[in-house]
Order: structure tokens, then C-alpha cells, then sequence
């Protein structure tokens, strides 16, 4: 069969609603990539209202704001999401006691963390401000990140269990009326109420919109793997913890330390917050990729996880090559067309952001080294090997944090830029020499042990 006629054969409605592993995976990535657009539609418009609102400067403390959320998000999360994916999938039907005693502990966890990380926001506000923004006035939009970051794990790990219950159309829906949600409630407070202050406030409601949109629907999930199951049980478990998420939070942690080191030193400098304004852009618009990238990854962890659980290594292997050239074609079609539109989108977001393509072509181009790593991530975090994962992408926290303090004071947009991208490229290729080395290793059997 030619490669022509054989896409046609999977492109036809028989094949694409049956119940072979790829149509599987295509459906539910269906749901999740509609959805996804619509959110990320919106929060681009979103982005575009905000900018032209507050303003370059301001627009830079909010993306340092967001940096400095995803860089405690790990911690406060543990990575216990990733952990709901691949134990829930894998084991709720052979050993459904433990994948229960993994959402206990999840549950208990990132609630008992994300309310820390809020009571430090809401007694020591205008302290944070200070230190983070330069400035103590901003002390709500500080307590409005606590409450974002609480919202937002504790919307991840639901969001994790309906991936694991491949419970993609409700996950769909979800996201894609929160999404409309969080654009009406920023548009008046662009229109009417432009600050800083603010605008955090209509992010965080819109999160609390978004963690009950998938709270409610999971919560039958929850109740059923929970039934039975014990604290003192949970903790009997607790091994996933130091096997799983410590080392995928570790990941995170250096990854997001690197950004948000890079982010804070060159917030420091004369022109800090506008670089850091255009930074921001490039990557909301590398955030589409990314998010068809996420909406594929949410369909395929679980099938990967349940085949690995079975042994089928072929069904494996064929998933992560479809996997990989979808993606990294996208994403390199992508980046030279927004990359080619870039006078264009930076105009729309105001005269201050205009003349800074280069700068913006920059944070783009980098998007394809990182879908190539995060490609090959999917398939180690599936297989739950997650201190290999750790040591792969050390050489991108090495590169970043080690040029940044190179550069220090005399960080500038454009160095930072590099320095991103020099990381990706050589995190890509040790991924590169792995992926060779690990085609002649012996495949594991299920139920071996993996770190």
C-alpha cells in the first residue's frame, strides 16, 4: 500500500471512529485540541486587551507575575498530576487500591501546600511586592497569585484524573466555557479598571470558574478510586512520591528556576520590564503549539501508560512516531509564519511593542527544539522513568541559569533570548543521543520497577 492511499484509509470516518489505538487517540485529542483552541483563541485576545490596558512596564511585572506561578507550581503540586495520569491509567482496573491511595495522597498533599503558599501571599503582600515588582503598591495583585496558584493545581489534578479516565469530551466542554468565562470578565476591567491589581483579580476568578468546571465532573472519579482507602493506606504508597513526582518536580523546578531567574535579573535592568513585555508575547504565541501539543499528550499518556502496562511495545512505538511528526511539523510551520507576521502582531499590541521583531522571532524559533524534547518526555513520563527524564533536561538549567549569571547586569533581552534557545538546542540533543542508546536497551516487562 503506497504512504498516499495509506493515510487516506485513516483519514476515512470507519477508521477515525473505531477502536483501533490510533483513532482512539485521535478522538480524544479531537475534543481536547477544539477545546484548546477556543481557550487559547481567548487568551490571546485576552493578552492583546491587557497589554494595550496597562501598558508595557505593567504588562512585564504580569509576566513576571505568571513566571514566578509557574515556577511554584511544581513545588506546590509535587507533579502529583503526572502522577494521577500514569498510576491511574495503568492500575485502576489490575490494582485499583493503589491507584485510590495515589489520589488520596494528591488530594491531601497539593491542598495542604497551595494553602501555604496563599496564607504567604495574604500576611506578607506588600513584603512580596517589594521584593519581586520594585515596588510595595502591588501587594493584592500578590495575594490574587496566591489564589491563582491554588486554583490552578488543584484544577490540574482534576484535569489529570479525567485524562487518566480518558474523559476527553467533559474535559473539552470544560475548558472551553471557562474560557469564554475569563474573556468576559477581563474585557471590563480593560475597558474600565486598567491596573495590575486588577487584571490579577479577573485571572483569579476566572480560575476558580475553571477548577469547579472539572471538579464537579471529576468528583464521581474521585469518590469511586477513594472508596475504602485510608490515609494510613496512602502513606503505604507514598514511594511514588520520591519515584515519580519528586523527580519530575525536581524537572520543573529547574526548568521554571532557569525562566524565572532569567526573567527577575533582567527585570532589574533600564529596559527590563518592556524586554520582558516582548518575551512574554513570543511565548503566548508559541502557546497554540503548545497547547495542540498538550491536547495530543492528554489523549496519548494514558493509551501509552495502559500499553506500556500490557507489553504492547509495538502499539508504543508506532503512537510516539505519529506523535512526534505531527507535532514537530506543526511547530515548525507555526514558528515561520508567526515569525514572518511578527511587525504585524506586535503592532496590535501597542506603539511600545513595535520595532522589537527580532527580539520576538527569538522567543518563537524556540518553540521547535522544546516540541522535540517535550515530545520525548511524554513517552518517559508514560513509562514513569522520571529520574532519566530529570538528567535529560538538566543541560537546559545549566545553560540558562549559567549564561544568565554570566551576563548579570548587562543582561538584555536579546542575550536572554539566546541563551533560552542555546539551552533547548543542547537539551535536544543529548535527548537525541538517549533516544539512540535507549533503541538497543532491553525493554522492560510490566510491573518492573522504574525510576
Amino acid at each position: 500500500m503506497s504512504r498516499i492511499a495509506w493515510l487516506r484509509a485513516r483519514l476515512t470516518p470507519s477508521y477515525l471512529l473505531g477502536a483501533s489505538p490510533v483513532a482512539t487517540w485521535l478522538r480524544g485529542a479531537g475534543w481536547i485540541f477544539g477545546s484548546s483552541m477556543v481557550e487559547r483563541a481567548a487568551a490571546l485576545v485576552q493578552t492583546i486587551l491587557i497589554a494595550r490596558a496597562i501598558g508595557a512596564d505593567d504588562y512585564g511585572r504580569y509576566a513576571l507575575l505568571l513566571s514566578t506561578i509557574a515556577l511554584a507550581s511544581p513545588i506546590a503540586s509535587l507533579q502529583l498530576p503526572y502522577s494521577v495520569i500514569s498510576i491511574v491509567s495503568r492500575f485502576s482496573e489490575r490494582d485499583p487500591e493503589r491507584a485510590g491511595a495515589v489520589m488520596l495522597l494528591a488530594d491531601r498533599l497539593t491542598w495542604g501546600l497551595t494553602l501555604a503558599f496563599l496564607a504567604l501571599c495574604v500576611f506578607w503582600p506588600a513584603g512580596l511586592s517589594g521584593w519581586l515588582l520594585g515596588e510595595s503598591q502591588h501587594g493584592w495583585a500578590l495575594i490574587f497569585s496566591g489564589l491563582i496558584l491554588l486554583t490552578s493545581v488543584q484544577a490540574g489534578l482534576s484535569d489529570a484524573l479525567l485524562q487518566a479516565k480518558q474523559e476527553f469530551r467533559v474535559l473539552a466542554l470544560a475548558r472551553s466555557w471557562t474560557a469564554g468565562a475569563a474573556f468576559a470578565l477581563l474585557v471590563p476591567v480593560a475597558l474600565f479598571a486598567p491596573s495590575l491589581n486588577y487584571v490579577m483579580a479577573a485571572v483569579a476568578a476566572a480560575n476558580v470558574l475553571r477548577l469547579l468546571a472539572v471538579a464537579i465532573p471529576a468528583r464521581s472519579h474521585r469518590r469511586t478510586l477513594r472508596t475504602g482507602v485510608h490515609m494510613r493506606e496512602a502513606l503505604a504508597h507514598a514511594s511514588v512520591i520520591f519515584a515519580f513526582s519528586v523527580p519530575s518536580g525536581l524537572l520543573s523546578v529547574v526548568q521554571g528556576g532557569a525562566a524565572w531567574l532569567g526573567n527577575y535579573v533582567l527585570s532589574r535592568s533600564p529596559a527590563g520590564f518592556t524586554d520582558l513585555a516582548i518575551i512574554n508575547t513570543g511565548v503566548q504565541w508559541r502557546l497554540p503549539v503548545l497547547m495542540v501539543m498538550g491536547s495530543l499528550a492528554s489523549a496519548i499518556l494514558p493509551m501509552l501508560g495502559a500499553s506500556i502496562g500490557k507489553a504492547k511495545h509495538g502499539e508504543v512505538q508506532r503512537l510516539q512516531r505519529y506523535n512526534m511528526v505531527v507535532n514537530l511539523g506543526l511547530a515548525t510551520l507555526f514558528s515561520g509564519v508567526v515569525i514572518a507576521a511578527a511587525p504585524l502582531i506586535l503592532a496590535v499590541y501597542g506603539e511600545s511593542f513595535r520595532g522589537n521583531s527580532y527580539l520576538f522571532a527569538l522567543i518563537v524559533i524556540a518553540l521547535i527544539p522544546t516540541v522535540y524534547c517535550n515530545v520525548h518526555q511524554q513517552l518517559l513520563v508514560a513509562r514513569g522513568t522520571m529520574w532519566t527524564q530529570l538528567w535529560l533536561f538538566a543541560p537546559y538549567g545549566l545553560v540558562v541559569v549559567g549564561g544568565t549569571l554570566w551576563y548579570a547586569q548587562g543582561l538584555t533581552g536579546e542575550i536572554l533570548a539566546y541563551i533560552q534557545l542555546a539551552g533547548w538546542v543542547v537539551t535536544a540533543i543529548a535527548i537525541g543521543i538517549w533516544v539512540r542508546i535507549d533503541r538497543h536497551a532491553p525493554v522492560e516487562t510490566p510491573g518492573t520497577p522504574s525510576v
